[in-house]
């Protein structure tokens, strides 16, 4: 299993988190550091990755009117209960399901099938910011859980990402932190039998 961490600030000057979190490059740099991007993701069968990010940035609600987006279906409402299980086990406040949200969530696990890749950022340059905002959320921060398998079972997948996640500090603290009210869960599969799992985290 793979994982890293990474952030951003905007220019509201959030403090400094500790040494080991690699920021994300302010989007100026983005064209100077494509080579820090992970390129296409070869997954072999019952081998899992995940990658976590978390992003610092103040924005103001855009007023953008968006068609209403399709429930969760069931690997997504299973994972999110998991995750709502953890988090009261922990005593943190359960997560509630944003369906704004979810249009970036769900955005990013379709690119990822559709490309056979596994990162924050999308071939094109897309962040997980551009993806929020495209979804026309304002927010404080934001952070974004990544997951990849190639297991035949379908069913277990919420299991599998959750303890994927919960094995690594970084995507661990996306999962249990208090700051964070609001998630959407993205489940999507390559052609290759490859699941795809994106949950993105809001407050």
């Amino acid at each position: 299993m793979r994982a890293s961490s990474a952030s951003g600030r905007g220019a509201s000057g959030f403090p400094r988190r500790p040494t080991n979190v690699i920021r994300l490059p302010l989007p100026r740099a983005l064209r100077r550091q494509r080579t820090w991007r992970l390129g296409t993701a070869l997954i072999a069968l019952a081998c899992a990755t995940a990658v976590a990010a978390r992003i610092y940035i103040f924005q103001a609600p855009a007023a953008i009117n968006l068609p209403p987006v399709a429930p969760p279906n069931p690997e997504e409402g299973r994972i999110l209960a998991l995750v709502n299980g953890q988090r009261l086990s922990a005593g943190v406040a359960t997560l509630e399901w944003s369906g704004r949200l979810l249009i970036a969530a769900r955005m990013h696990s379709a690119d990822m099938a559709a490309r056979g890749y596994l990162a924050h950022d999308g071939p094109g340059g897309d962040t997980p910011v551009d993806r929020v905002r495209a979804a026309g959320l304002g927010y404080h921060e934001i952070a974004e859980n990544l997951y990849a398998d190639a297991a035949d079972d379908r069913a277990a997948l919420p299991a599998r990402a959750l303890r994927g996640w919960l094995a690594d500090p970084a995507h661990r603290d996306n999962l249990l932190a208090a700051r964070f009210h609001a998630t959407a869960i993205a489940v999507a599969r390559g052609a290759d039998g490859t699941w795809y799992v994106t949950q993105d985290f809001i407050r």
